[in-house]
């Protein structure tokens, strides 16, 4: 039914469809249609309408129907009436997809109660065709609806058994019916109400609405009324039925309703009817108004006439009073007060001439003012519109008037005026000069005070001086305004106060500057002194740093004289450091005392915020100050003290020897030897003696410094070194006690060692037997078992031994005690052990068995995947691009792949049966061993589920397989019985034909042979029948089966042939001799027509229609006719005339002309005819005849078209332009020739089109001249118009000096294809011989390298091309031989970048620097892949760079490479201040600077021992500022300076320092090579995600590399864009230098000819484009740089939606959200 969809039925207006009202029950739908026809042929398809419909509803007082067989599928079929609300034209019963609906079928102009049997149009908007649609009504109630009688028969007698009391179910059924009627009639009319409402509620009512109301509603007053009626019938037919009170009452209670719906109905028709007569009303007082209008237009002309006449006069008299008042004006005006060289005299005259003037002026305006008032009295007896005009132009002279005696009263006064101000003028120069002495002073005081900077005094000095003199004149101009008040004007004295009052204000304010400048400078005075105070007591502590110096350098301990004579200079400097602090902190508080009082608040603030920075700084330097006294007095004391500290720390290391010597006494037995502790022995005796003799030496020199030393600090230093001697002689004593018992140690010694050597021998026996439990993922075998075993009994049995052998020690008092507890310990735990192994040695093995079933599960599924593989093999036949290969191969491999199918079923029903075993003995396991067994097994489980379902897919696909073949062999069957057949009919032929000459002999061996072929024949026939009778039975259901039944249906007819060939064989002998005895009289006649037929085939070329002897004729015609200018002839021809009557003109002209140029033969006539009857009507119209006279020539350039046939003088009406169509497609066609040639010159150089322009153009662009030299040379075989049609379709234009780009050039040379459907890529062309090596993919791009060729043998295309994803090479074809589409044309793929994205150098991504960041919007040419990276870990980590705390990410180590390492280089980090100098000698080296703790330095030399001094020194280079020198990192004393740290990493090449984890995050910074860094979290073994990456490269500088494919970094590009915002396109790239082309608005279009190139200085991505508009060419930006968009990319999709209608634009665009929706919830 989808041919009735157009044209549809017109769309009806909003809100006027009234809805169906659907019936509550089941039971209610009684009435049913038939739908059917008696056409014998369905030639338009109404197959969709016939069959049965059921009773719906209600619509339009009507019952709707609808399809039962169509009921909730997609195409629903509903039959309904509508009535002429709309117009009749829409009236009648409609079959339609829904009620009331635009999409309609059929239709019958029948106003009936229900749908008419005939009158049916299909479509509904054609004619009636008899018997092609019928409709039957059924109605199932018609017995229901009927009382029950006696004559009714035994029928109703056994509905009365059936149903106790029908007459009750009958009337319940009419009332439920009648209640219905009426709800649908009330819903009706209230939908009809309702429009009627929206109707009159219009703000503009028309006659045509309101009638096509007033219909509506007296359709509807018909339906009440006819209502009431049936209503009223049915309770009259209910009582005479001898219905029930119930049921009455139910139907009398509906008449009320029925009744209101008719009052409802006639009100609104009656406010319908008023609305119309207003309207008609309205309609007459317009046409009553337009009358009148014409009346007064008339009086309107009139009046304006007489207004033109008299107006021109009174403006001229009007204007003449003006000019005498501007003459008296510029006369006074000539008459200046401040004019001074003028003479008195002359000032007389001119005044007496002013005076003249305007009394004359005076006369003019009084006569014109009377003139004007005369006219506006006369003007009031106008028409309105005339009167009104005459009214305003008047009034405006009148005004004009009154406007210039405004201007004339003052000049009247004008001698009087004059004389005042000049004795004004005289005053106000007075007292201005006295103004502008005291202005200029105050004005030069305020410019040396209108500064932000601070003023300097002198300046201050300066402007205070000049303000005297200017107060004084000040006072002067405020005397002389008192004594001039009466003489001067008021607006004069006005300006002459406002000028005292601002100098004066300005004066004020100066002063105020003045003060505010002096006490900023007085502040900056205080402050600049309070600093230089501050600054020079820091400078004071800066020099107890170079005083320190000494103690810096590593020398802890320094010579006595040394360290006294730096201890010195350190307190020297902190006396002068607290002298400058003591005096900078006395100044600051006098300043602070002193500003309280002396300044402003504003001051003070100031000074108080800056005093308080100062206070900061001293506070602060005395900090610093009391630290370094501090340290100052620890090294005094350290000083004086050197002999008594060496002597005490020389007791304290014998004591310290003493203690080392005895410590291996005291150490635990199993950490020392036998002969460590007989050494000890002998050591200790030695170092006693020592340790007294060093002791009593110090306890000399102490007594000695105490009566020498009185000062407290150094007393509290001896007390303390006292302390530690005293600490010295306890150690030494308790070593003498530790001493004395090693011989008992001795003995202890040896019994530990025994019961060691037992431990570890048992531990040895333990260790053997954990090593021998399998590892989780071991297999284990029952040898290995026992093993385990044995190896467990005897480490069992030496643990037991241990235990005892320990407990009978342990039991005696020996020092050993703790060494044999830590043995007892080791047994223990090796019993722990043993407990641990024997529990887990049921778990290992069993871990083992299952690690055994799960390896031969895999070996199954892997074998059933191999049996796959092989399934896929098989295949391979079907995939070449053959839909129909030839039966003996197709057999083959239908053969090969049911038994690869075969062989997988087994190996799926092995697998699985060994899965199921394995799962139930797996089960039995310990959880830990059952669950990953169990898991594992799960996944083989899904992997044989797949290959079931892959195995499914491919039994599917056999099958079809083999039915194709089973097909193409029932077509090779009927092929061959047909050709057998005839064969049959061919070995007949000789008895059949002409050619008598056979003799009887060779008659005789014709029929047998005919006889055999006819055995042959039938048989062939027979199986081909009983074969295509098998196949039906496979293929029943199918849509093969009606192929099979034509199949069937020829070879019956075949089979006919067969038995009339056969029946024809038995006559063709008698017909043999009757023939033989014809032909001999046929034969010579014969000859002549052969003869004839020889002459006219020779003649045939010229007298074909479309030859150049017709062309010729008509010609010779159209000359004949020119001469003859026969007028009347050609009126007659230009009617319409047949071939006779176009015989009888020719003729006519002939004998007319009588020439031989206008003599035709009937052939050529009749040829001309047909020529000229360009639409084969049979006859020649007026403007075919005119056809003959007109040449048509093809426009080839531009030219203009002139309105006359002279060039200079002619005026162009019109600009011709090239055929643009037909030279696109002469072009199109070039360019495929071209393209063929340059990729054969390509393959024969084995070069790629590319090298091919590069030969061209080098780095730049191929000119027009050089292309077309290029394409001459190809030998293409083209005309010179076509190779210009050619440069013209792949230039930028058809200029000389066009150019082509890379990327045009490219574009059009370069051939690709998208793959379709899944098809193979072959090795050769020839699909017979050649081997696949793998299949494209649907959405595959494929390059062209060689082809199209075409198979002839097989009738398919194939090309030789590079595949995309993996650049393999091989043929392919591009359909099949069915004409199924396996690969598509498209243009060469480019992508664009959506954002900033990183162009690699590799395919892995390896965290290596990008070659470039790419910017969004540039374009890229796709080159290779896209492929999955499947990249290997990276070992990543979070680090800090020490030489500027940069946080972030680094890969550590990737496939390629190791990017840093720990302990490459040393680093050494500072644990107190220490300097860092110039020379490793500490004595004689320069120190550069003070490292503080913290700080990290990176080794270069050392470390190295100073000889002289005893410190360890290192040369080093600092990372926080590069800085190289050296460093002591331990002093002789040995306090630590500098510690090694080898947590560190090394940079060993230049790596992205990245925000984030992920190895494509955004880069924070560099990393410089030997740069360090601290880790802080990781290393982590990072995996990248697996993405798709493609090789491409950047239009706009030909880089090239690797760039991540996802949908939002990429997209594909079109080279079209739609400019979004208005913008210029310009001639160059550089946009700073370009000239302006035009300016492109917003929604134009344009076509990309380079680019997207990057304009470097001001970093815009542009390209050169074409307006489609105007064909202008330029650059124009794509997005500013401040993100604006001014260009977007604009598809054929956005074109294709651009041309629809915005509901349906809409529409689709709202169904693309969804299926993205869709797509995006199944993701």
């Amino acid at each position: 039914m989808h041919r009735y969809q157009q044209p549809q039925a017109p769309s009806r207006r909003p809100g006027r469809l009234p809805v169906a009202v659907k019936r509550e029950a089941a039971e209610a739908k009684s009435t049913r249609l038939r739908v059917f026809t008696e056409a014998e042929k369905d030639e338009i398809g109404i197959a969709t309408l016939l069959g049965e419909y059921t009773e719906l509803g209600m619509n339009h007082g009507r019952p709707t129907f609808q399809k039962v067989e169509n009921a909730g599928s997609e195409v629903n079929v509903f039959v309904y009436y509508w009535d002429t609300r709309d117009g009749p034209e829409f009236s009648g019963w409609w079959f339609g997809d829904k009620v009331g609906g635009t999409q309609v079928w059929s239709r019958a102009m029948d106003s009936g109660k229900a749908p008419p049997r005939k009158g049916w149009r299909v479509p509904w908007d054609g004619d009636e065709q008899q018997g092609l649609l019928l409709v039957e009504v059924m109605d199932t109630t018609a017995a229901m609806a009927q009382p029950v009688s006696a004559s009714n028969g035994p029928r109703h007698a056994s509905l009365l058994k059936q149903e106790p009391d029908p007459d009750q179910r009958v009337m319940a059924e009419r009332v439920k019916l009648a209640m219905e009627r009426i709800v649908a009639a009330e819903a009706e009319v209230e939908q009809a109400i309702t429009s009627t409402k929206e109707t009159l509620s219009g703000e503009e009512l028309d006659e045509s609405s309101l009638l096509e109301t007033d219909s509506i509603l007296r359709t509807q007053l018909d339906n009440v009324q006819s209502e009431q009626k049936h209503l009223a019938k049915e309770l009259a037919e209910g009582r005479a039925a001898g219905g029930t009170q119930t049921s009455l009452g139910d139907l009398a209670r509906l008449a009320p309703r029925v009744r209101q719906l008719a009052v409802s109905v006639g009100s609104q028709l009656t406010h319908v009817q008023a609305a119309l007569t207003k309207v008609r009303q309205q309609a007459m007082l317009a046409k009553q108004k337009a009358s009148a209008a014409e009346v007064a237009a008339e009086r309107e002309q009139k009046d304006a006439a007489s207004l033109q006449a008299i107006l021109p006069e009174a403006m001229d008299i009007v204007t003449a009073a003006e000019d005498a008042v501007e003459t008296v004006a510029i006369l006074a005006a000539a008459v200046s007060v401040d004019e001074t060289d003028t003479s008195e005299t002359h000032k007389a005259k001119a005044i007496q001439d002013i005076e003249k003037c305007a009394s004359k002026a005076q006369g003019d305006l009084l006569e014109a003012k009377k003139l004007v008032n005369g006219h506006m009295a006369a003007c009031k007896k106008y028409a309105p519109e005339a009167q009104k005009v005459a009214i305003q132009e008047f009034a405006a002279l009148e005004k004009r008037l009154n406007e210039a005696a405004k201007r004339l009263t003052p000049l009247k006064r004008f001698r009087q005026e004059h004389e005042q101000k000049a004795a004004a003028r005289k005053a106000l120069m007075e007292i201005s000069q006295k103004l502008s002495s005291a202005e200029l002073e105050i004005e030069k005081a305020h410019i040396m005070t209108s500064t932000d900077s601070q003023m300097e005094q002198d300046d201050i000095t300066s402007t205070a001086q000049l303000l005297g003199p200017a107060e004084e004149d000040l006072k002067n101009a405020k005397l002389l305004i008192a004594k001039r008040l009466n003489a001067t004007s008021k607006d004069d004295l006005e300006e002459l106060h406002q000028r005292v009052a601002d100098a004066s204000a300005k004066l004020t304010t100066i002063r105020q500057v003045l003060a505010r400048q002096e006490e900023a400078l007085a502040v900056e005075r205080a402050l600049s002194e309070v600093h230089e105070k501050i600054e020079q007591a820091e400078e004071a502590y800066l020099a107890t740093s170079e005083a320190e110096m000494p103690f810096l350098k590593g020398l802890e301990v320094l010579p006595i004289q040394e360290g006294m004579q730096a201890v010195a200079q350190c307190e020297a400097a902190c006396e002068r450091c607290e002298g400058a602090l003591d005096v900078a902190r006395k100044f600051l508080n006098k300043v602070e005392t002193e500003s309280k009082t002396k300044w402003s608040k504003e001051g003070q603030k100031h000074l108080a915020a800056e005093l308080k920075k100062c206070r900061d700084r001293g506070e602060e330097t005395h900090q610093k100050l009391r630290i370094f006294k501090k340290e100052t007095r620890q090294r005094k004391a350290k000083a004086m003290l050197q002999e008594v500290s060496e002597k005490v720390a020389e007791a304290e290391n014998q004591s310290q020897a003493l203690a080392e010597v005895v410590k291996v006494l005291s150490a635990e037995l199993d950490k020392v030897t036998v002969e460590a502790l007989k050494l000890a022995i002998d050591q200790s005796i030695a170092a006693e003696k020592e340790a007294v003799r060093t002791y009593n030496a110090a306890r000399e020199v102490m007594s000695a410094k105490q009566k020498e030393v009185k000062d407290p600090p150094l007393l509290m230093e001896l007390t303390k070194l006292q302390k530690k001697l005293a600490s010295a002689h306890q150690e030494m004593v308790k070593s003498r006690q530790i001493a004395k018992g090693g011989e008992q140690l001795i003995k202890d010694k040896k019994v530990v060692l025994e019961e060691e050597r037992k431990v570890g021998l048992m531990e040895t026996l333990v260790e053997k037997a954990e090593k021998m439990m399998p590892a989780e993922d071991q297999d284990v075998k029952k040898e290995e078992l026992i093993q385990i075993d044995s190896a467990i009994k005897s480490a069992n049995a030496a643990v037991h031994a241990s235990q005892r052998s320990l407990d009978k020690h342990l039991a005696g008092d020996t020092s050993a005690k703790a060494c044999l507890s830590k043995l007892v310990s080791r047994v223990k735990e090796a019993a722990t052990k043993m407990e641990k192994i024997k529990k887990t040695t049921k778990t290992q093995r069993e871990k083992a068995s299952a690690e055994v079933i799960v390896k031969a599960a895999e070996q199954h599924v892997e074998a059933v995947e191999a049996a796959l593989q092989k399934v896929a093999e098989a295949e391979l036949p079907f995939l070449k691009g053959i839909e129909v290969i030839p039966l003996s191969e197709a057999s083959s491999a239908i053969a090969e792949c049911e038994q690869a199918a075969k062989q997988v079923q087994e190996a799926l029903e092995r697998a699985k049966s060994l899965i199921a075993t394995k799962t139930i003995e797996a089960k039995k396991f310990a959880e830990v061993a059952s669950k990953p067994c169990l898991e594992r097994l799960a996944l083989q489980v899904e992997r044989i589920n797949a290959a079931a379902a892959k195995l499914s897919q491919f039994r599917k696909d056999t099958e079809s397989h083999k039915r194709t073949s089973q097909m193409h062999e029932a077509a090779e069957m009927l092929k061959k019985a047909e050709e057998e057949v005839e064969k049959t009919i061919e070995a007949g032929a000789p008895l059949d034909t002409e050619d008598l000459s056979i003799t009887p002999e060779a008659a005789t061996e014709v029929c047998a042979k005919l006889g055999h072929l006819e055995k042959a024949a039938n048989k062939t026939v027979t199986e081909a029948l009983v074969f295509l009778a098998e196949r039906r039975k496979d293929v029943k259901g199918t849509p093969k089966e009606v192929e099979l039944e034509k199949m069937q249906a020829q070879l019956i007819k075949i089979k006919a042939k067969l038995q009339t060939a056969k029946k024809n064989a038995s006559q063709q002998e008698q017909r043999f001799v009757a023939r033989k005895l014809a032909a001999e009289a046929a034969q010579r006649g014969e000859e002549v027509e052969e003869e004839l037929k020889k002459v006219q085939a020779a003649a045939e070329p010229l007298q074909q229609s479309s030859g150049f002897l017709v062309q010729s004729n008509v010609q010779r015609l159209a000359a004949v006719v020119q001469e003859l200018k026969a007028k009347d002839e050609l009126k007659q021809a230009g009617k319409d005339m047949t071939l006779g009557a176009f015989r009888a003109f020719v003729a006519r002209l002939a004998e007319e002309h009588n020439s031989e140029d206008s003599v035709f033969s009937e052939a050529e006539v009749e040829a001309m005819f047909h020529h000229l009857d360009a639409d084969n009507s049979g006859d020649l119209s007026e403007s075919e005849f005119q056809g003959i006279f007109a040449e048509q020539f093809a426009c080839v350039q531009p030219i203009s078209m002139t309105e006359s046939f002279s060039i200079t003088d002619g005026k162009s009406v019109a600009k011709l332009e090239v055929a643009r169509s037909s030279a696109l497609k002469v072009g199109q066609a070039a360019l495929r020739k071209a393209q063929q040639a340059m990729r054969t010159e390509a393959l024969r150089r084995e070069l790629g089109v590319e090298a091919l322009f590069d030969e061209m153009a080098g780095e730049g662009e191929v000119a027009r001249s050089a292309m077309q030299r290029r394409l001459e040379s190809l030998e293409l075989s083209l005309s010179s118009e076509q190779v210009a049609l050619l440069l013209d379709t792949i230039m930028e234009s058809s200029s000389e000096d066009a150019v082509i780009s890379r990327w045009r050039f490219l574009r059009n040379f370069q051939q690709f294809y998208e793959c379709q459907k899944n098809i193979a890529l072959t090795t050769d062309f020839v699909i017979s011989n050649c081997k696949p090596k793998r299949s494209l993919n649907a959405s595959e791009v494929v390059e062209v390298l060689e082809g199209p060729q075409r198979d002839e043998k097989l009738g398919i295309e194939r090309i030789r091309g590079r595949a995309m994803r993996d650049n393999l090479e091989g043929w392919v074809s591009i359909s099949g031989n069915q004409g199924t589409a396996f690969l598509k044309e498209r243009p060469k793929p480019f992508v664009v970048c959506l954002i900033d994205l990183p162009l690699e150098k590799d395919f892995l991504s390896s965290g290596e620097p990008p070659i470039r960041l790419l910017k969004a919007d540039e374009v890229l040419e796709h080159l290779e892949g896209p492929r999955s990276d499947t990249s290997e870990a990276l070992m990543r980590a979070r680090c800090k760079a020490l030489s500027d705390d940069a946080t972030g990410w680094i890969t550590l180590t990737s496939q390629q490479q190791v990017t840093a390492e720990k302990g490459h280089q040393k680093f050494f980090s500072c644990k107190n201040g220490v300097a860092i100098t110039d020379g490793p000698n500490i004595k004689a080296c320069k120190v550069f600077r003070k490292l503080e703790a913290g700080e990290v330095i990176r080794l270069l030399e050392g470390p190295e021992v100073d000889k002289d001094s005893g410190v360890t020194r290192i040369k080093a280079a600092c990372l926080k500022d590069g800085l190289e020198g050296w460093v002591t990192t331990l002093g002789n004393a040995g306090t630590l300076y500098a510690e090694e740290q080898t947590q560190y990493y090394t940079v060993l090449c230049e790596a992205p320092l990245q925000k984030a984890k992920h190895s494509t995050s955004e880069t924070v910074r560099a990393l410089r090579r030997d740069e360090a860094i601290e880790v802080l979290e990781g290393p982590v073994e990072f995996t990248p995600e697996i993405t798709e990456r493609l090789k491409a490269r950047a239009v706009n500088d030909g880089a090239m590399g690797w760039v991540t494919a996802t949908t939002k970094r990429l997209k594909r590009w079109y080279p079209t864009y739609m400019c979004k915002q208005s913008t210029v396109l310009q001639d160059t790239l550089a946009t700073k230098s370009a000239n302006l082309v035009r300016r492109v608005e917003e929604g134009e279009v344009l076509e990309v000819l380079d680019g997207p190139k990057e304009d470097a200085e001001a970093g815009l991505l542009r390209v050169r484009a074409k307006a489609r508009k105007d064909q202008a060419i330029g650059w124009i930006t794509l997005r500013g740089n401040q993100g604006t968009l001014f260009l977007a990319q604009w598809t054929a999709r956005d074109e294709q939606l651009a041309k629809q209608p915005k509901e349906q634009k809409e529409k689709e665009q709202k169904e693309e959200k969804e299926e993205k929706k869709v797509a995006t919830s199944k993701v």
